[in-house]
């Protein structure tokens, strides 16, 4: 299932539009820092719900300790309190900053006890790429994980409740860019929702999957095409040192475990042994991020951080005007 995330930036929403063209899952800015309201909070949550969406609501982390961070729960609570009855999706505490220093996980841990002392409504945690794998992973238990990673996997991590793949996509219906997102493995199913709904004394009948045995190998070429069947469709790419689960291997083809659906890759660019990647890796300069603020343009930010006009504008799918929108990010490196 897909979706998208929004902010006052997004402009004005035709939610219907967006909904009949098969998005289902809206997550609406709501609140960053201690002070700041998104002034589209309250319409968007209610027009998604109205379109038939599956809400949630974020707030942007802006705090320096782990009592800054408790009133900014207590903040983000407040806003959203009233709107709880619009959403089926969690409440979000959208963390890719460090403005805390040494207390950035006892800051993020904070934030989650002091909403959970509030609400009983379900939490998660958002986070990207490099900056969530070296401060924060493993140190949310029970909190599950809105990963944003733009790559044509979530490389890092298995186990994730939405993948923001996308900060650039086109949704119709929203004139301006937007983040999409796919739901993964951690995503409950029409299946557990229905068994929940059910009385305690009801029986419920289901279908067992059995555990499918894979074994994991990485990507050892540059780019791997994925394929619909042996030598087939092409579905897409994986980059060196991807992560991948293989069920099998035949006649030169790795049958790989994709979400619930099996596709096919050359097995002659896997390898078993993930230190075969890891001098590649290290080698290969890892993307760095801006968020716009008032006043950027794509000139200034290409000087800034030593790329060029045009490689800012391929990363990001900017138009012939290089227009950049004030609280986006924007790869710059």
């Amino acid at each position: 299932m897909k979706g998208f995330d929004i902010y006052h930036g997004s402009g004005n929403v035709n939610f219907k539009r967006a909904h009949d063209a098969g998005y289902r899952i809206a997550m609406v800015k709501a609140t960053e820092g201690k002070t700041f309201k998104d002034p589209k909070f309250i319409a968007n949550v209610k027009a998604a719900k109205s379109a038939g969406f599956k809400v949630g609501a974020y707030h942007f982390a802006r705090f320096t300790s782990p009592a800054v961070a408790r009133q900014e729960a207590r903040f983000f609570y407040n806003v959203v309190k009233g709107y709880l009855k619009y959403m089926d999706e969690p409440l979000v505490l959208d963390l890719e900053t460090n403005h805390a220093g040494s207390q950035l996980v006892a800051s993020m841990q904070a934030f989650f006890s002091e909403l959970k002392k509030l609400t009983g409504h379900r939490l998660m945690l958002y986070s990207m790429g490099y900056f969530y794998l070296s401060n924060l992973k493993g140190h949310h238990p029970g909190i599950p994980l809105w990963y944003a990673r733009y790559a044509s996997s979530p490389i890092g991590v298995h186990s994730y409740y939405l993948w923001q793949k996308s900060q650039s996509g086109k949704v119709p219906g929203i004139s301006a860019y937007v983040d999409i997102n796919e739901t993964g493995p951690d995503y409950p199913s029409t299946l557990q929702a229905e068994v929940k709904k059910a009385a305690p004394t009801a029986k419920v009948a289901t279908t067992v999957k059995r555990a499918v045995k894979t074994t994991p190998y990485y990507v050892t070429a540059s780019k791997l095409n994925i394929r619909k069947s042996p030598g087939g469709e092409i579905l897409g790419q994986l980059s060196h040192g991807d992560r991948v689960q293989v069920l099998g291997i035949s006649a030169g083809w790795a049958k790989i475990k994709s979400n619930d659906k099996a596709v096919y890759v050359s097995a002659k660019y896997l390898t078993k042994s993930q230190s075969a990647t890891k001098a590649v890796k290290k080698a290969a300069p890892k993307p760095v991020y801006h968020k716009v603020v008032r006043g950027d343009t794509v000139g200034a930010l290409a000087k800034k951080y030593g790329s060029t006009l045009k490689q800012i504008k391929s990363w990001n799918k900017l138009d012939s005007k290089y227009t950049i929108y004030v609280g986006k990010k924007i790869r710059v490196k």
